[in-house]
């Protein structure tokens, strides 16, 4: 009996040591949660987001036909340059900024593998946006999850005019 449970008890620790598989429960996608608004009485009537000089189809980031007065979008940011540059078409015009950001990279998992996080440190933008606010200068796998709730990183306020 003992040479039984000598040999069953290896067995038994080898069996419950072995991964059943690599799930990845958590995210390791970095997004920059945007808003995009203007003053109170105009509606943001149509609204793309593309990355700077990418014009390629699929390189559409942000895309909503919903006329609104604040429109939301997570949004990538480079993995290999230390400034993204998005172009922005609302309401018939376009609108280009750019934000300067140093990126280091985290292990979330062995199974979910590696995950940028991002500090923006600067900001600029073309003649159509007002203004760039950012409100959470830390970028990371959980932003779009902490910001879920009407919140964001940054805030674009577009100078859109009544026609």
């Amino acid at each position: 009996m003992r040479f039984r449970l000598t040999l069953l008890f290896p067995a038994f620790m080898l069996l419950l040591s072995c991964n059943s598989g690599s799930h990845c429960y958590e995210s390791s996608n970095t997004l920059v949660v945007t808003t995009f608004t203007v003053n109170k009485t105009l509606n943001i009537d149509s609204i793309l987001v593309k990355g700077y000089n990418r014009n390629a189809i699929g390189d559409t980031l942000a895309f909503s036909k919903t006329p609104a007065l604040v429109k939301t979008a997570g949004l990538p940011l480079s993995l290999t340059a230390d400034s993204t540059g998005f172009v922005v078409f609302a309401n018939g015009k376009s609108a280009t900024f750019w934000l300067k950001h140093t990126m280091n990279l985290q292990l979330i998992s062995q199974s979910c593998g590696f995950a940028p996080n991002y500090v923006l440190t600067a900001s600029r933008h073309s003649s159509l946006i007002d203004s760039i606010r950012v409100s959470d200068q830390l970028i990371g796998p959980k932003s779009v999850e902490k910001y879920a709730t009407l919140g964001q990183n940054i805030t674009v306020y577009l100078h859109l005019t009544t026609p």
